[in-house]
């Protein structure tokens, strides 16, 4: 059993070139919302997009992070997840006002595209960005069309998320021959028929075992997946060191302080009257 599981967990089909992974998020999903109150319909798509955040993790193969964002002029204006190399991840969502709880994600996302960005830590040269119109009826087959078209890279999403839960299995077909073809559309038929029970409750070998019971499956290590915000005082005094001295004593005057609101988790930095010389001087 796997009920308090916030995991990835990474196999091969030792046949076949293809690999997969497998994630689970609880309480770590839960820690997003406790910090921010989103519609039903924001939340069940942000939360599509943390799951397939997680997911693809598993290609930042540098000390870094990756930011999957989704931009729109839609009704549903924005979707971020940021998850580094080892396995922390935030994430955030802006929307109008009046958005209507019964369209469809294409509709909500009008006009939008998907960016995918990976940072590395140390080199600013060696980071990537990749970018495509998002056309889609979904966030998965936006970035099953997105690996297709962009890396040349057979990929298929399955998200089975709950509110409290968020759970899904993504494969991959590798280069390297394959004597059916067919083999990768008959593994993906079968993740398919995954429920949301079996991903809640059974831990990956026996997960695999009722799927893929005819195939050699090498099964990897867990990798720990954590809420973990990086907002900071200092990060918060490098975006007010964008105004002058002058528009931050105004803005003391009147309000009594200055405030920086974190974006990602809600967390609001104060700094009034004596807090200026450190912001000056930082």
């Amino acid at each position: 059993m796997q009920n308090d599981a916030n995991m990835l967990q990474r196999f091969l089909f030792d046949n076949l070139p293809i690999r997969g992974e497998r994630i689970k998020l609880t309480t770590s999903w839960q820690e997003v919302l406790e910090r921010r109150e989103y519609p039903e319909v924001v939340q069940k798509y942000l939360g599509e997009l943390v799951a397939t955040a997680a997911l693809l993790s598993a290609t930042i193969k540098i000390e870094g992070k990756m930011t999957l964002q989704i931009e729109a002029t839609g009704a549903l204006n924005m979707l971020v997840v940021q998850i580094t190399h080892d396995g922390g991840f935030r994430a955030t969502a802006t929307y109008q006002d009046d958005l209507p709880e019964n369209s469809t994600f294409k509709e909500l996302t009008e006009g939008g595209r998907v960016v995918i960005t990976i940072e590395n830590a140390h080199s600013i040269e060696s980071s990537y960005q990749g970018v495509i119109p998002l056309i889609d009826d979904s966030i998965s087959a936006a970035i099953e069309r997105y690996f297709e078209t962009s890396e040349q890279l057979r990929t298929s999403l399955f998200l089975r998320n709950t509110e409290s839960t968020l759970g899904g299995l993504l494969l991959q077909r590798i280069p390297g021959e394959m004597e059916d073809e067919d083999a990768y559309n008959r593994v993906c038929h079968l993740a398919d028929t995954v429920t949301v029970e079996e991903l809640n409750e059974l831990d990956t070998q026996t997960l695999l075992y009722r799927l893929y019971s005819e195939d050699d499956i090498r099964l990897f290590e867990e990798e720990s997946l954590h809420f973990h915000c990086q907002c900071s005082r200092d990060r918060s005094i490098g975006m007010l060191k964008q105004l002058s001295v002058d528009e931050l004593k105004e803005i003391v005057a009147e309000e009594g302080k200055v405030s920086v609101t974190c974006e990602f988790c809600g967390k609001s930095y104060d700094f009034a009257e004596n807090d200026l010389k450190e912001i000056e001087h930082a």
